[in-house]
């Protein structure tokens, strides 16, 4: 068996490992179960590869991230290691010929999602495959309690009765001590070695600024700025919107999101990696598994709905070890915003009671049936059958899907899609010549303003109401446009399915699992709150903050967060009073606002501010109804 050392040098081309890496490897290569709690960028792909390379045999690795099963099988494949993956979309006998090479092919890898796992033929033919490990990335998903919680996840653990002798390695970088312990039942290891990296990163400044303006701070923050950028917005519309205003302003940016197509992610992937747009403006669909070291800035334009979520995306920065910054941009109505959205349509059990009801009554189960039956499910529809709120039904039925009362399909929210290509007059021109076109035509362009701009989400129900035209004919007129070069359409025809998994006993079925779903809403409460608080805490280290979420006690100020260089700036007698004379010599020609004087002045700019409050509580200036200050 070559030694860890030795094939880290032959395949990756490093002379030794990073901290605690080697750990684990042998802790593997020993036959033991294993947690390897890393932060992100920390190296844990490593921690799997180099000891199933030393073992024989092959490793499976279970990943919810398609991008980053992609990444690691070609990476692997570049350097003469002989791996393959299943995922979704992957035709039945192209799934038995990877099959058949995963047992017979001498490979070392074989990447599978949690969904792949379920279908049988993959079980029989992981029973002939010679496991040597079992790698379980983005292990906190297996957690109901953890941020990006699958259910399929849940059955992993029958890898274990299939390969009861195979290490299991679980691996993460956000989670909480409960979500940790749970991990570790659910995976049902067995005196797991556990290591756990210090969350702390030296090089990363983690600045958190209220500011209404945001555009003007972005543009502030990216003046001098010689590396990539991730830019992350909560909204499809906002990324187009925010890039556009970006490079007017002489910044090369572009946008990403979900609903483009695979050939455009791709395309814009590798423009921002190349730095030909190093500005990446994105939804949360950007980023998962992708490792690019040259981030100096991460920028939140809005509050996450968790701590998870913000610092799996701010950690994206600096991993090349080199100082980043990850700045979150907030103001007043964020933070209402995040608890309209997170908090307030949460639903309750009585609402999970309402809404299971409803379910049943609308695919006419009868009590005490209906379990295993699956239905197609139009989400518009049913909320408008029973006058749902359309945000607390969405929020009860994934909450019922979590807790294993139903199954939705993984089309459940998507909506059809609609962007016209052509210009605006031509696509005026067509709607001329067919007063039905033009009906239509016209009521979706008042409706979504942005269609021209990129690929918009439409609720085809919606344009029903207001053209009294039916869905078919809806359809029909859109798909004419596609062909005729207008536009690019997606039609969903369903929203989802579900499958019913409990026979329908009303509110028994909700009772049994009522404790979990208080649990669940008092869970994302907390998790708001949180956010809530890191914004708003401006006296603790925000490093020490985020770390101590983590479970990490011990962690030490950082000395370069937006608190820590807050309070290192105690303004010596001598400069504060320079500042003082300069903000007034500033005010004795021209009333200014806060902006201006912080630019025209050479100070730092959170000194100014300093000497600005000190100046107005001492009632030498004042401001106006226009927000310039002037002395008095």
């Amino acid at each position: 068996m070559k030694s860890p050392n030795h094939i880290l040098k032959e395949y990756w081309g490093f002379e030794s490992f990073r901290p605690m890496q080697l750990d684990i490897i042998e802790s593997l290569i020993n036959g033991r179960d294993t947690v390897a709690l890393l932060p992100t960028g920390g190296g844990k792909s490593i921690c799997f590869q180099v000891p199933a390379l030393a073992l024989d045999g092959i490793c499976i690795v279970i990943s919810p991230l398609v991008a980053l099963m992609n990444d690691q099988v070609t990476g692997l494949k570049e350097k003469g290691i002989k791996a393959l993956s299943i995922t979704g979309g992957l035709s039945y006998a192209n799934l038995m010929t990877t099959l058949e090479n995963a047992i017979h092919g001498n490979y070392k890898f074989l990447y599978l999602s949690p969904e792949r796992l379920q279908q049988e033929v993959v079980q029989n033919a992981i029973k002939q495959m010679p496991v040597n490990i079992i790698a379980v990335d983005e292990a906190h998903c297996i957690s109901q309690w953890g941020n990006d919680f699958r259910p399929a996840y849940k059955n992993i653990t029958f890898l274990r009765d299939l390969k009861p002798l195979a290490p299991v390695i679980a691996l993460t970088a956000t989670a909480t001590p409960k979500v940790l312990e749970d991990t570790v039942a659910s995976l049902k290891m067995e005196l797991p070695a556990i290591f756990k990296k210090s969350f702390v990163r030296n090089n990363l400044a983690y600045q958190v600024v209220e500011e209404d303006d945001k555009l003007y701070r972005i543009a502030q923050l990216l003046k001098n700025n010689t590396g990539n950028v991730i830019i992350y917005i909560r909204n499809r519309k906002g990324t187009f919107q925010l890039s556009e205003e970006l490079n007017i302003l002489g910044f090369k940016s572009q946008f990403f999101h979900g609903g483009l197509t695979p050939q455009e992610k791709k395309k814009r992937l590798k423009d921002w990696k190349a730095e030909i747009t190093p500005i990446m403006v994105a939804t949360n669909a950007f980023g998962m598994g992708i490792d690019h070291p040259n981030v100096r800035f991460v920028i939140h334009t809005q509050l996450t709905e968790s701590l998870e979520s913000y610092f799996q995306e701010a950690g994206r920065a600096g991993r090349d070890g080199n100082y980043a910054q990850a700045v979150l941009i907030h103001n007043t109505y964020d933070k209402t915003l995040v608890k309209k959205q997170y908090v307030d349509a949460l639903a309750t059990v009585a609402d999970l009671k309402h809404i299971y009801k409803r379910l049943n009554n609308y695919f006419q189960i009868s009590y005490g049936e209906g379990d295993f039956t699956k239905h197609n499910f139009e989400f518009s529809a049913f909320c408008k059958t029973y006058v749902l709120n359309t945000l607390v039904t969405y929020n009860g039925l994934q909450s019922l899907d979590r807790l294993g009362v139903l199954q939705l399909s993984k089309e459940f929210g998507r909506k059809s899609t609609l962007h016209f290509t052509a210009h605006n007059d031509v696509v005026l021109d067509y709607f001329a010549g067919n007063p039905l076109v033009s009906v239509i035509g016209k009521t979706i362009l008042r409706i979504y303003g942005g269609v021209f701009d990129s690929p918009t989400q439409i609720n085809l129900d919606f344009v029903q109401s207001k053209t009294g035209q039916s869905i078919p004919v809806i359809e029909k007129t859109l798909q004419q446009m596609e062909a005729q070069g207008l536009c690019k359409l997606t039609l969903q025809q369903t929203d989802a399915s579900i499958t019913f998994l409990l026979p329908r006993e009303d509110d028994k079925t909700i009772n049994i699992i009522s404790r979990e779903a208080k649990a669940l809403n008092d869970k994302k409460k907390q998790q708001v709150a949180a956010v809530l608080s890191y914004v708003e805490d401006t006296e603790t280290c925000k490093s020490v903050q985020l770390v101590t979420y983590f479970g990490e006690t011990t962690a030490s100020a950082c000395s370069v967060c937006s608190v820590c260089t807050n309070q290192k700036t105690v303004t010596p007698k001598k400069e504060l009073l320079l500042i003082r004379n300069a903000i007034l010599n500033e005010l004795e020609h021209a009333n200014k606002s806060s902006r201006e004087l912080t630019e025209s002045l050479t100070f730092a700019e959170s000194k100014v501010l300093h000497v600005l409050r000190l100046l107005s509580d001492q009632g030498s200036i004042a401001i106006d109804a226009r927000n310039t200050y002037y002395k008095v």
